[in-house]
């Protein structure tokens, strides 16, 4: 009897620790995620909205490399684990899926913090000339908040670039019509949208003779 309730009470304990390793990492990543956004909506900084190369502009084959080369890895991962499972290992295995789910919990909280500080600290860079080449409406999603996609031309910058932004002036601006692009540099990288002006169309050539 004292045997069974021994081992009962190692059972609870065992589920309780598979429990907490299951759902503490996840619950860190989602609190994480509400931290920062209640920290975005207290701040007072200007919206920035980040601003990349056009999806029409990229090569729709780019993925496939890096997609194949992760699905090779994973396959391989599996298949070590599955031999591993069937020679008596599982303890090593499962000790090894909780370390790369930890780990993967960990690298999803570093990546939104990196985020959160890279446009935390935005280094704002000279207006440039711009033209809208498109604009397209985006409705909301669990991913974004929406809001007018624009396609632009950027001066020095060879590929079009897109940007989704929430505002809704965005809306009313229209193909063809020139923008001054307020922008600035995010701390580490990448290119951000802080504002616009509508430049006035040039004034037509006189008449010669």
């Amino acid at each position: 009897m004292a045997g069974a309730s021994a081992l009962g009470a190692a059972g609870e304990a065992r589920s309780r620790r598979t429990a907490w390793l299951l759902f503490a990492p996840l619950a860190a990543v989602v609190g994480l995620r509400w931290v920062l956004t209640w920290l975005d909506d207290r701040a007072s900084a200007p919206p920035a909205w980040p601003l990349r190369v056009f999806a029409g502009a990229q090569d729709p084959w780019a993925w496939l490399a890096p997609t194949a080369a992760v699905l090779l890895v994973l396959a391989a991962v599996l298949l070590l684990a599955r031999l591993a499972w069937r020679s008596g290992a599982r303890r090593a295995v499962l000790r090894c899926a909780a370390a790369a789910w930890l780990l993967l919990c960990l690298a999803a909280c570093g990546a939104q913090l990196q985020r959160h500080l890279n446009q935390a600290r935005l280094q704002p860079q000279p207006p440039v000339a711009a033209q809208v080449l498109g604009t397209h409406f985006q409705p909301p999603s669990l991913r974004s908040t929406g809001g007018t996609l624009l396609v632009l031309r950027v001066d020095g910058l060879a590929a079009p670039q897109q940007v989704l932004v929430d505002a809704p002036a965005a809306a009313g601006l229209q193909v063809g019509q020139p923008l001054r692009l307020a922008w600035a540099r995010g701390r580490w990288q990448g290119r951000f949208v802080t504002g616009w002006q509508v430049d006035a169309a040039p004034a037509p050539a006189a008449p010669r003779g």
